[in-house]
């Protein structure tokens, strides 16, 4: 005997999509991850090629005045660097995130559909 519960084959389906949208929202999540992790690798190894280049140039200087200009210099492209670096990862920790959580904002609104018709 088969028993048919109204709703309930549309239940499983709003499952099954909702363990999909967590698979591939944690997936995005992973690679979104990985792409922060190599731009953050990619932004170290870059000033430290900035620093070691800083380091060469104070070693360089013959006079007090030419000392002092090339810090001033030096400390206003570590501020600019700094901020460019920082805007760059926030904009792509935004987008990656986003990204990520489309399937699941997908998922709750075919809920709040599902719940409406069902009341």
């Amino acid at each position: 005997m088969t028993i048919k519960i109204e709703g309930f084959e549309k239940l499983v389906s709003l499952s099954k999509d909702n363990a999909d949208a967590f698979a591939k929202s944690g997936a995005a999540t992973v690679k979104a991850f990985e792409e922060i992790a190599k731009v953050q690798q990619s932004l170290v190894a870059e000033n430290v090629k900035k620093a070691d280049a800083a380091v060469k140039a104070l070693f360089s200087v013959k006079s007090p005045a030419e000392l002092a200009d090339l810090q001033s210099k030096l400390a206003r492209e570590a501020i600019e660097g700094a901020i460019a670096d920082g805007r760059k990862l926030a904009e792509l920790t935004t987008a990656a995130f986003t990204t990520a959580l489309e399937p699941l904002n997908a998922r709750f609104a075919a809920l709040q559909a599902f719940t409406k018709i069902a009341a």
